[in-house]
C-alpha cells in the first residue's frame, strides 16, 4: 500500500457554507503548510453570503472553486470534492477550522513510516478564540500509535473528526465514498475505513475546531444522536461490533442523548432514552438515577 512518490500530492477538500467569516483563515491555513505538494477543492454547498467572492480573490492555481448549488448534503459535497480529487493521498478541513502547519509534512511522514496503513488520524483541540484550546481529543499529546483502532473507535478511546484525517485515495476507492441518506456521514465514513485498514495515530495537536452558534454539528445535534444510533445498531446487526460492546456503546449512546435533551429542557424525551439505555444494562442504576433528575427538574419547572 506505500506509495511510490515520497512527495504525493494531497487533495484537500473543503465543503463550505456560508462561510464567508471564517473562510480566508481556514485557507491561509493550508497555504502556510509546510507541506506544500498539494491542492484545494472548495465545493460550495449554495452559500448566501460572500464565501464565493473571497474564495475568487485568493490568487493561488492550486485552489479549485465549485460551487453545487444547494445541496444540504455534507456526505453529497464531499463526495463531489473527491469526485475532483487527483491527489494520491486525501485531506478535508471544515470551513471554520484550522490546522497546525506541519500537519501534513507529519501525517505523510508516518504514513510513510507504516505503509500498511491505510489513513493517518492527528490529536487536536475545540476552540473559540484562535490559539486558545478548550478541550483537547486526547489527554496524550505526543507519540504514535499504529493499529487496527475500529474497536478502539466504539470504546470512545479515538476520535472520528474528518478534518484530523490523512487518508490514501485507494482506500476510499476500495470502501466507498461519503454517505449521501445522512446528514452526518463523516463518522460512520471513519468507522468503514478503521474497519478495512488499519491506522496511524499522532496524539500530537494538529488540527483545531472552531466552536461557535452555528456549528453544523450543534444545530442539528438531534438528528446526529438518532443517525449516530442507527449506524451502531447496523454494525450490531451485522456483527461488526461484539455483542457486549454493541450494548456498552448503546448504552452510553442513550444516555448523552438523553442528557442532551435534559440540556434542552426537553424532559419527556430526556427521560424517554435514560429508559431506552436501562434496557441495555438492566442492573445498573445509572438510568435510574437520570430518570429521576429528569423527573425532579420537572417538577422544578427547570
Amino acid at each position: 500500500m506505500a506509495d511510490r512518490n515520497i512527495h504525493p500530492k494531497v487533495s484537500i477538500i473543503i465543503s463550505s457554507y456560508n462561510g464567508a467569516k471564517y473562510i480566508a483563515e481556514t485557507i491561509e491555513s493550508v497555504s502556510h503548510q509546510t507541506y506544500q505538494n498539494w491542492e484545494l477543492i472548495i465545493v460550495d454547498d449554495g452559500s448566501i453570503d460572500h464565501t464565493c467572492e473571497i474564495v475568487a480573490g485568493i490568487k493561488d492555481e492550486r485552489i479549485r472553486l465549485y460551487e453545487a448549488g444547494r445541496v444540504g448534503i455534507n456526505g453529497k459535497i464531499k463526495n463531489i470534492g473527491l469526485d475532483k480529487a487527483t491527489g494520491e493521498l486525501i485531506a478535508f478541513i471544515d470551513h471554520d477550522d484550522l490546522w497546525h502547519p506541519s500537519k501534513l509534512e507529519k501525517q505523510i511522514a508516518a504514513l510513510q513510516k507504516y505503509p500498511e496503513a491505510g489513513f493517518c488520524l492527528t490529536g487536536g483541540y475545540n476552540f473559540k478564540t484562535k490559539g486558545e484550546p478548550i478541550e483537547y481529543y486526547y489527554k496524550q499529546r505526543e507519540g504514535i500509535r499504529f493499529d487496527n483502532i475500529f474497536l478502539s473507535i466504539f470504546r470512545s478511546e479515538i476520535g472520528v473528526w474528518t478534518q484530523a484525517l490523512l487518508v490514501r485515495k485507494q482506500c476510499i476507492e476500495a470502501t466507498g465514498p461519503f454517505s449521501e441518506t445522512s446528514l452526518f456521514a463523516d463518522p460512520e465514513f471513519i468507522y468503514r475505513l478503521s474497519y478495512n485498514f488499519k491506522a496511524v495515530l499522532l496524539y500530537e495537536p494538529l488540527m483545531y475546531r472552531r466552536v461557535h452558534d452555528t456549528n453544523y454539528s450543534l444545530v442539528n445535534w438531534e438528528v446526529s444522536h438518532k443517525e449516530g444510533i442507527d449506524v451502531f445498531k447496523s454494525y450490531r446487526d451485522k456483527k461488526m461490533l461484539p455483542q457486549k460492546l454493541a450494548k456498552e456503546v448503546l448504552f452510553r449512546s442513550y444516555l448523552n442523548f438523553g442528557e442532551k435533551y435534559l440540556k434542552y429542557k426537553k424532559r419527556r424525551k430526556a427521560a424517554k432514552n435514560f429508559g431506552k439505555a436501562w434496557r441495555y444494562k438492566p442492573f445498573s442504576i445509572v438510568p435510574a438515577k437520570k430518570i429521576a433528575k429528569a423527573f425532579l427538574y420537572f417538577l422544578k419547572g427547570k
